[in-house]
């Protein structure tokens, strides 16, 4: 390791559903912390015979890509990893993934979303999991009833951030933001519910070591650390389900709702931890972890990955590609839509070709005009939005006066000005990389740069950059 204030630099591995990177943060005076990315990767979604899943090779490799790039650029104090919630490895007695990883989009969280449907109450109520086949008990369900045999031969369930900890370290630990999202965790002990756990038909020690964002889980394993040349670093269980990263960094006020814009849009509220509503569960919210004792009231929504199919089916189907800025600019051009997708259906859940997808919801809306096509898909999301922020208001008996957002869709100047206006409140859009500065606010902490988290978070909240959205006037929306 080279170099020195390895307290003042940390790297960050921050996993998207789209892609990932490795960024270096180091934290300057008064607790600005600066962001430099070392190395961005994807191609690690890939595509198995019965579904969507995550090539664990490519994944790998990335980070240990980013983990080089790390070295090269001096001294580092830490290493942490956050990334999307839900989905997992199952591991064997070799300490191995016993299969390819399958995405949250796989048709297996059909399947035991309805095999677990007398059970829904009880999943909800006790864990504060969202009610929808993404969650992670509901494809665990299914994968044991098609794998009996391998069912008891599994040693260890891990998420993907924390199967990218346990391949640098070593250890295996289930950090409790990202656990919470599995639809596994008794909201009231903050452990694993056992009669839950039973209805997986997976062993019970197989969901090991429960830790709170800050732990320290070890140095970085030998190999790791001589062929990267970063040495010994020590890797710190931060908060590694992405969205709890970006609501640390976001810092809503109590008259404030979050927005954090990634492959799924994730909107809610911080509140207090331990119990969700009867009426926010048949809303279709859930409870999940935030850090210190905070809960985040949030429901799961479509997000920017319907972007991206767009792009990859007008590419094949006009064989052109139109990058993302240029979606962007040709949605605020068009008119307002007179056809808005409900994206709520079933068929966006994983469509094969979106330009279909639309055309079966909207058969009126035009397959050959990118404008409109954009400029629908736009309001299709920000009535998602809206529509979940009403409803969260009902819930919990407070107005929100804005929308603090973050994450991927903060840069989008067509989806913030469009949530904006269907939700009829101002949108205060940045950072655009939340998830990475929550990540490295908590390393951090554990450094002893910030006397505690909060501290931390008070100190980040103060030098945000925002830019404001304001609603459109009534007369300019359709």
């Amino acid at each position: 390791m080279r170099g020195a204030g390895g307290a003042n630099r940390a790297l960050v591995l921050d996993l998207g559903g789209g892609s990932a990177r490795a960024m270096l943060a180091e934290c300057g005076e008064g607790g600005a912390i600066a962001l430099t990315e070392l190395h961005r990767f994807s191609g690690y979604e890939t595509r198995v015979v019965d579904g969507p899943a995550w090539d664990l090779d490519a994944l790998f490799g990335g980070v240990e890509a980013g983990l080089a790039a790390a070295a090269a650029a001096g001294r580092i104090g830490s290493i942490g990893v956050d990334g999307w919630g839900v989905d997992f490895a199952l591991l064997g007695a070799d300490g191995r993934p016993l299969e390819t990883p399958r995405t949250h989009r796989h048709p297996r969280g059909l399947d035991g979303f309805e095999a677990l449907r007398a059970h829904h109450e009880l999943i909800a109520a006790r864990t504060g999991a969202q009610p929808l086949p993404i969650v992670s008990v509901f494809h665990l369900v299914d994968w044991a009833r098609c794998n009996r045999d391998a069912a008891a031969g599994v040693r260890q369930f891990l998420m993907i951030a924390d199967l990218v900890a346990h391949h640098l370290t070593g250890v295996a630990a289930c950090e409790r933001t990202l656990a919470r999202t599995a639809g596994l965790v008794d909201l009231a002990t903050g452990d694993w519910d056992r009669e839950i756990l039973a209805l997986t038909g997976l062993p019970a020690a197989a969901f090991g070591r429960l830790v709170p964002a800050g732990t320290i889980l070890g140095p970085l394993a030998p190999e790791l650390a001589a062929r990267t040349g970063l040495g010994p670093v020590p890797v710190i269980a931060v908060a590694a389900h992405d969205t709890a990263s970006a609501a640390l960094a976001l810092a809503p006020g109590d008259d404030e709702a979050f927005l954090v814009a990634g492959s799924w849009n994730l909107v809610g509220a911080e509140v207090p931890d331990g119990a969700i509503s009867t009426q926010a569960r048949a809303a279709g919210f859930g409870l999940e972890g935030g850090v210190e004792g905070r809960g985040l009231l949030l429901r799961s929504l479509p997000g920017m990955h319907l972007l991206r199919r767009l792009r990859a089916a007008w590419a094949r189907r006009h064989g052109a590609d139109i990058d993302f800025p240029r979606w962007s600019a040709l949605a605020l051009a068009a008119p307002p839509a007179a056809l808005v997708p409900d994206l709520s259906r079933t068929a966006f859940l994983d469509p094969p070709d979106l330009l279909a997808a639309l055309h079966a919801e909207c058969p009126g809306l035009s397959q050959d005009e990118p404008g409109p096509l954009a400029r629908a898909l736009y309001e299709g999301l920000g009535r998602e939005v809206a529509g979940a922020l009403d409803t969260l208001e009902t819930c919990l008996g407070r107005r929100f006066c804005a929308v603090r957002l973050g994450g991927g869709g903060a840069q989008d100047a067509a989806f913030c000005t469009l949530v904006a206006s269907a939700a009829r409140r101002p949108v205060l859009a940045g950072p655009v990389e939340a998830s990475a500065l929550g990540n490295a606010l908590v390393q951090f902490a554990a450094l002893g740069r910030f006397p505690s988290i909060e501290a931390g978070r008070r100190a980040l909240a103060a030098r945000l950059p925002i830019r404001r959205f304001e609603p459109a006037p009534e007369e300019h929306l359709a």
